[in-house]
């Protein structure tokens, strides 16, 4: 009983600070009393199901569009029947669930979980919008590392084979896909085809139950049509095609090839990493990789520093100057500078050199971690196999500093 009440003592804290950024974070919302209104795009899913529920088109709604797969429709039903303010708190506290198993994943208990956990929701741009958006990226971030990422788990066995989350989370937004692909190239071969095959079901299923909205969906993207193509030159895309787009006005087919490059980069980077014994930071570098090639990724949804922070923190056999820019990068993300510049309605065409600088440069930035991550694979050996129950180089953030 009394490790139960502690549990839950540490719980609480994280808890009343999602509810604070969900009540604060986004105009509209309020703490008292407490009101999710301004959770957007949780009222864009709960909308969504309910369209869905009626038998209407999800992708004719009045309000924001609905711009992912089918699939992931079918997953809003049960929000669409919760009342509003109970769907805000439900939605907040599974996704501080969602990040403590990602941080559990990694080493972190005790009170330092329940810190970390505090100082994420509060302070990391990425994951403090995301909760008040009401968005599903930390869904995403979760599915994959808790996976495929090597470290502690809750349960001493899987209950399904290694891939199906991963697969489960690309049918419901495509990017989780690297990560798979990482996996298969990384010579991990069967839990990439197990993320395929999750895929393809999840996706059948969709076409089977919504057939309409499927053909719609596929058929847009088929030609180029994210949903969002009217978005690309906002600067909180922070992708390389959305830098392409600021820079010349336009997404143009030089930026859809460097968003390639990027993509093989990326891929490359995290497989030799994986193959140097690595795998935790080839895993955060596919994630990274995927935001970064991806056509829209706002900044809200660079939750993967989170795990890209703590993983760089605890791989002491990793070169300190790479940690150490790598770090750098991380801070710059949770800060995100660039969103107190003005934009919107084209201002990003018009930007001085410095305005591009700050808003471009986390991108910039973040490609050529990518790009180092390659020159620190070849300089490390091949990897060994690990002792049991302990990650080589590494330190849990219950251990102090030393060295």
């Amino acid at each position: 009983m009394r490790t139960w009440l502690l549990r839950v003592a540490l719980a609480v804290p994280p808890l009343l600070a999602a509810l604070w950024v969900g009540g604060t974070a986004i105009p509209g919302s309020s703490v008292w009393p407490w009101s999710a209104a301004g959770m957007i795009d949780l009222e864009v899913y709960r909308r969504t199901g309910t369209v869905l529920l009626a038998g209407g088109d999800i992708f004719a709604a009045d309000g924001l569009p609905w711009i992912y797969p089918p699939f992931a429709a079918l997953l809003t039903v049960g929000f669409a029947v919760l009342p509003q303010l109970l769907a805000g708190i439900v939605w907040l506290w599974l996704c501080v669930a969602a990040l403590g198993a990602v941080l559990y994943r990694l080493g972190v208990t005790g009170w330092r979980l329940s810190l970390l956990l505090v100082a994420c929701i509060l302070f990391v741009e990425p994951v403090h919008e995301t909760l008040g958006f009401g968005q599903l990226g930390i869904f995403l971030v979760a599915a994959a590392v808790l996976d495929s990422m090597p470290g502690r788990r809750l349960l001493a066995r899987r209950i399904l084979p290694e891939g199906w989350l991963t697969g489960i989370a690309s049918a419901v937004k495509l990017t989780p896909a690297t990560v798979a692909a990482h996996n298969f190239f990384a010579g991990r071969r069967r839990p990439g085809l197990v993320a395929f095959a999750s895929f393809v079901v999840a996706t059948g299923l969709a076409f089977a139950l919504l057939p309409q909205a499927s053909l719609h969906y596929w058929g847009a993207l088929l030609r180029g049509d994210s949903g969002l193509n009217s978005g690309i030159i906002y600067a909180t895309n922070q992708s390389v095609l959305g830098v392409w787009s600021r820079l010349f006005g336009e997404a143009s087919r030089g930026g859809l090839i460097a968003s390639g490059l990027t993509l093989l980069l990326g891929l490359g980077a995290s497989v030799l990493l994986h193959r140097r014994g690595q795998a935790r930071l080839g895993l955060v570098l596919a994630g990274l990789t995927s935001l970064l090639a991806s056509p829209i990724s706002w900044s809200h949804h660079y939750v993967w520093v989170v795990p890209l922070g703590v993983v760089l923190w605890q791989q002491l056999d990793l070169p300190t100057w790479y940690r150490s820019y790598g770090l750098a990068y991380v801070a710059w993300v949770v800060v995100a500078p660039f969103k107190q510049l003005p934009r919107g309605d084209d201002l990003e065409l018009r930007y001085d050199l410095w305005q591009h600088l700050l808003t471009e440069g986390g991108v910039v930035a973040g490609v050529l971690l990518l790009a180092l991550g390659v020159v620190v694979a070849r300089g490390l050996p091949s990897a060994q196999p690990a002792q049991a129950g302990r990650i080589p180089g590494m330190r849990t953030l219950d251990e102090e500093p030393h060295g």
